[in-house]
């Protein structure tokens, strides 16, 4: 059993602090994740921001799993001059730099959507943002407003 203060050291440790802790037993990989990924978000002017715990119905194949998701939405008009995080994983990104590498088995890119997957274990994050867009008669590319990420994490 962990106290609060091994559960302070042990996020700071991983690069994450959760925004509440209601016991000692909440300190999971998947929850310090969501943390991790929650704060990054908070920065970001947004219409909404939530984060959960428990059971979670998975973006990639529907089924229900046990680990945390974040929902945030923003719009353009919120973050004028200030970007979103990119949660990819690549050489030299700070998510690299943690610990974290991509999973190029999983994912998909298309108009306007996409969803990829990182880990490092034994935790595994999904990733799916969409800001769709569609053609106009006049041939113009014209882009929603609205930009949606979900990113769930469980244990492998």
């Amino acid at each position: 059993m962990m106290n609060a203060f091994q559960l302070f050291l042990l996020c700071a440790l991983v690069g994450g602090m959760p925004t509440s802790v209601a016991s000692a037993d909440a300190a999971s990989p998947q929850k310090d994740s969501c943390a991790y990924f929650f704060d990054a978000l908070h920065a970001v002017p947004h219409e909404s921001l939530s984060h959960r715990h428990g059971e979670v119905t998975s973006t990639w194949n529907g089924k229900p799993f046990q680990g945390c998701a974040v929902k945030f939405v923003t719009n353009d008009a919120l973050r004028t001059g200030k970007a979103v995080p990119n949660f990819e994983a690549t050489p030299n990104s700070p998510l690299y730099r943690l610990g974290w590498r991509m999973v190029h088995s999983i994912g998909a890119d298309g108009p306007g959507s996409g969803i990829f997957a990182i880990e490092k274990d034994p935790v595994l994050c999904l990733i799916r943002w969409s800001q769709p867009a569609y053609l106009a008669d006049s041939g113009k590319i014209i882009q929603s407003d609205t930009l949606e990420m979900t990113i769930q994490c469980r244990e492998r």
